[in-house]
């Protein structure tokens, strides 16, 4: 604006002195063109005091057409300030959402701690009942064997030898009436039922004999067979309990130490995955307070830069009314 009205001013004193030229011969001449242009001269200078400064040009331009040295620094350091604000906006959100995923994180480490501890309650009470499972048969099986060796086996024998003494006495029982059938038929040598009651009675002690000899053999296969088989299951038994108690204590403790080997890798993990957090959210508290500063440098420099244009436009402004005054 003040280009164009410097223009127009140079135009129009070229022209006031174009058009009294002619006249320039005498003095009562020159001096009407000097008051016809004195008031054009008054007007020029009053309008160059109230033109406006140009606020959205990006550098002032002097009435030679130069620019000012300090525009082009002031927008350069604007373009600064606002690419590195746009930089801490930017990395501000990276930290967001970098804090976002490390409280992901914690929360899925902290569920896969809370996993592994009621996995390894499971697996301990697993262990404890298969433990107790395998002392309560060991119990059982020693109580049998006990119980056999104590009671049974006494019995078994005892039937046995029964066996036999009732077999034994029935033999001599026989060979008794024997005896004295014949003692009794010796003083009767013509009787007819003589040698009928001595055969029958011989019978009757050969039965009686095999009696006693089957109850021998079966007291020998209970003593000396069955009660030992039986002794050696019951045995048996006891040894596979107390095999399965040790098998099951061992499985218990190992199945016990990998279950609090999970527990502190869990542990471990979301103690990491915590510290991730924390340092996360330390930076991106950091990064918020740097870039709240910067935000509000920005606003500072952009509330002080239409004052301090405003001032050099008043500066500006203020030459050429001056140069006007000086003219007239």
């Amino acid at each position: 604006m003040r280009v164009a009205v410097s223009m127009r001013w140079s135009i129009m004193i070229s022209q006031a002195r174009r058009s009294e030229a002619p006249l320039g011969q005498h003095p009562r001449h020159r001096l009407h063109a000097m008051i016809r242009t004195t008031p054009l001269l008054v007007l020029l200078a009053v309008a160059c005091q109230s033109a406006p400064p140009q606020e959205s040009a990006p550098a002032q331009v002097a009435v030679d057409g130069s620019a000012e040295p300090g525009a082009s620094g002031d927008q350069g350091s604007r373009n600064a300030a606002e690419a590195g604000l746009a930089k801490l906006e930017k990395r501000a959100s990276a930290a967001d959402k970098g804090f976002t995923e490390a409280r992901r994180a914690v929360r899925l480490k902290t569920a896969e701690r809370e996993l592994a501890e009621l996995a390894a309650a499971a697996t301990a009470r697993d262990a404890d009942e298969a433990v107790r499972a395998a002392r309560v048969g060991l119990e059982v099986a020693r109580a049998d064997r006990a119980r056999f060796d104590a009671m049974e086996r006494p019995v078994k024998v005892g039937e046995a030898e029964l066996s036999v003494g009732q077999a034994q006495e029935r033999l001599r029982v026989a060979e008794t009436d024997l005896l004295g059938i014949l003692e009794i038929f010796e003083e009767e040598s013509e009787a007819r039922a003589k040698d009928e009651i001595i055969r029958r009675n011989q019978i009757a002690v050969q039965t009686a004999k095999q009696r006693v000899e089957h109850a021998q053999l079966k007291q020998a296969m209970v003593v000396e067979g069955e009660l030992p088989a039986r002794m050696a299951k019951l045995s048996e038994a006891v040894r596979a309990a107390e095999a399965k108690l040790a098998a099951a204590e061992a499985k218990a403790e190992q199945y016990k130490r990998r279950a609090t080997l999970d527990v502190g890798v869990a542990k471990s993990e979301e103690a990491d995955a915590r510290k991730a957090s924390s340092k996360a959210e330390k930076e991106r508290a950091q990064l918020r307070k740097r870039l709240k500063a910067a935000k509000a440098k920005a606003e500072a420099a952009a509330a002080e830069g239409p004052s301090v244009e405003s001032g050099s436009a008043a500066d500006g402004e203020a030459s050429p009314g001056a140069a006007a005054s000086g003219d007239q």
